[in-house]
């Protein structure tokens, strides 16, 4: 087992140093994640390999857990408030999901393919990525109800395709073998599909009505985390599908809560979320089976093209009903090709359970499953990148924007305000919330409440002790309802390395409102001493427009 650690660890690591720079060329950190993956994994090259097939199997459960967290989070862009804020979501996933099913069975019966081949891929051809979807919308920034939307989406589709598949699994079973047991089948269709959702059910309510006791995040996350890992032994135990589990438990969880601690929960979790990214998709990119992609052949050819023409088409057409606007609608369908978890883990119970019928579906999957999460990831990111919610539903940007009312300025260290930034706060009527060192009734931040005065600027003070600037402002911005948040922080040090986010990155990344970022002019080595003056609030810092010894 240690072995097991020593070589994932090496894995994790080669994989994020990859990631870091695929980033810095504006590719998707998780196409890093699963190339490393594949190539260290037991398909990789023999020289190379590092994780072999009894390394995966015994860190198993540390994926399985890791996959039922990501899609509990998940699960939030599918709540009843998620779907009601975007109908479209709810039509485009039923619609592309269907013709999908319809359009790949049909096609591959026509093709020759066994009538319990043609049935599992129809159930699985609809199925999405909704993890590999929601980890492009954060590393590119893409901002607004459209990319949320498309991760909702794809957590329909996968939902979707666990309950059709749960239904077509015991006929396929009949269908494959005349001798089966039809209670048997029965059973897999009740764990697979309504185990999985009672499941989800209990556990988010369970969830939503002791979590909102809970004061501090930590404590709330630990809270959360046991009884995931308690929803992964009770679905080993009783044979049921964790993934929908945790998605209908997150929903559910969502859509019970009052939306103040909704909000404080899943932001909660995902504090947790790149890490348990880079662990899940390195080993699932460790687990891909490179020698599948040739063994395709012609159903196989037939189920990818089929099914990227389905999901154009249904994306149009769901997109349209629902109200998207056909422009955002035609590029939708791009967006839904990516397939992965879900998909290729009911591919898996398919060749356990049928046998011979089974693997040969489970092939084509795995193979088609290569293709689309090393390309479609691609795709993806080239389309949001670059998204801003200032986007109406035609894709056209509106001539009038709405004005922020609240600002949040923050710095990790004491400096002084420039005049410039109250006066656009005046003529926007916006209040200031500052954050930073230091108390009220110290030197700059008496100058700042001045120049609040004097502009009639509404102005509250808070102290930033000993937290996180990140954790900070996060918090902050969610309790003031800031709709702008302005940060100073001090330019990274020249050769730095660029392989870890600066804080204002983090920041950004974490908000869904705009950041503007300006950098403290300051020598190194104020920003790294502790014992500077500027660290213990003695003197506020300078920015880079004004002159030393003067403000502006």
């Amino acid at each position: 087992m240690n072995d097991t650690l020593v070589a994932f660890a090496v894995l994790a690591w080669l994989a994020y140093l990859a990631s870091r720079l695929l980033a810095r060329h504006h590719l998707p950190e998780l196409v890093a994640f699963l190339i490393v993956g594949a190539l260290l994994g037991p398909s990789g090259p023999p020289v190379i390999n590092l994780i072999d097939a009894p390394s995966l199997v015994a860190l198993r459960p540390v994926t399985e857990v890791a996959l039922a967290v990501l899609m509990f989070v998940i699960g939030e862009r599918v709540s009843v408030r998620a779907l009601r804020a975007a109908r479209w979501t709810l039509t485009t996933g039923v619609a592309q999901f269907a013709l999908s099913a319809i359009a790949v069975f049909w096609v591959t019966s026509r093709l020759g393919a066994d009538r319990p081949v043609a049935l599992v891929l129809g159930a699985l051809a609809g199925a999405g990525a909704p993890m590999t979807i929601a980890h492009i919308v954060s590393s590119v920034r893409a901002r607004g109800s459209y990319p949320t939307g498309i991760v909702g989406t794809h957590a329909v589709s996968d939902a979707l395709a666990t309950t059709t598949f749960a239904a077509v699994l015991p006929i396929a079973l009949l269908l494959s073998d005349e001798a089966a047991d039809i209670g048997s089948a029965m059973l897999d269709f009740v764990q697979l599909g309504i185990g999985g959702a009672v499941l989800g059910l209990l556990g988010g309510w369970f969830i939503s009505r002791l979590g909102f006791q809970i004061e501090t995040s930590g404590e709330l996350l630990l809270f959360v985390l046991v009884h995931i890992v308690i929803g992964w032994t009770i679905s080993g135990w009783l044979d049921i599908s964790l993934p929908l589990a945790a998605l209908v438990a997150g929903a559910t969880a969502a859509t019970v809560s009052p939306q103040a601690f909704s909000v404080r929960l899943f932001r909660t979790i995902k504090t947790i979320e790149q890490p348990l990214y880079l662990l899940f998709f390195a080993l699932a990119g460790a687990s891909i089976h490179l020698s599948d992609v040739p063994k395709v052949g012609l159903v196989g050819v037939a189920y990818i093209v089929v099914r990227v023409a389905a999901k154009i088409v249904g994306g149009l057409g769901g997109g349209l009903m629902g109200g998207l606007g056909w422009r955002r609608s035609l590029r939708l369908g791009v967006n839904l090709t990516p397939q992965a978890g879900v998909a290729v883990g009911l591919a898996v119970i398919a060749s356990e359970r049928l046998g011979d019928p089974g693997a040969e579906a489970a092939t084509v999957v795995l193979g088609a499953v290569v293709l689309f999460e090393l390309v479609g990831p691609l795709l993806v990111a080239r389309d949001l990148r670059g998204w801003s919610s200032a986007e109406d539903e035609n894709g056209d940007v509106p001539e009038e924007f709405e004005l922020p009312h609240r600002v949040l300025v923050a710095a990790p260290v004491p400096v002084e305000l420039p005049e410039w930034l109250i006066d656009q706060a005046a003529r926007w009527r916006s209040s200031l919330v500052v954050l930073m060192p230091g108390e009220r009734d110290e030197p700059h931040a008496t100058k700042i409440g001045e120049l609040c005065s004097s502009r009639d600027v509404d102005f509250e003070f808070r102290s930033l002790r000993n937290e996180s600037l990140t954790g900070a402002v996060v918090r902050s911005r969610s309790q003031h309802h800031a709709d702008l948040v302005v940060l100073f922080a001090p330019r990274p040090p020249t050769g730095a390395s660029r392989l870890v986010l600066l804080p204002s990155e983090r920041i950004a990344r974490q908000l869904p409102v705009p950041v503007l970022t300006f950098p403290l002019n300051q020598p190194e080595s104020d920003a790294e001493s502790p014992d500077s003056d500027a660290a213990r609030g003695q003197r506020p810092r300078r920015l880079p427009w004004q002159s030393p010894g003067r403000s502006e």
